[in-house]
């Protein structure tokens, strides 16, 4: 995936978002009661995989969130 919008040292923020964009949908579909067990195993790396990714971000403001999204690509 192309990191266009994403300066270079902010193409770890937008991997962030990008990997909770995952676990919301993979979660979706598990409270939709729709999902199979390999979608639990999914998620749950996927939760890893972000809470790794997304660790430096936690600590940001919503404003420097808010300009984040606006400029990584969706």
């Amino acid at each position: 995936m192309l990191f266009g919008a994403c300066s270079q040292a902010d193409q770890a923020q937008c991997g962030c978002l990008q990997q909770a964009q995952k676990v919301n949908r993979l979660s979706s579909k598990i409270w939709s009661s729709g999902a199979t067990h390999n979608d639990s195993l999914l998620l749950k790396t996927a939760l890893a995989k972000k809470d790794k990714l997304c660790k430096s971000l936690q600590e940001s403001t919503p404003e420097a969130l808010q300009k984040l999204i606006s400029a990584c690509p969706q």
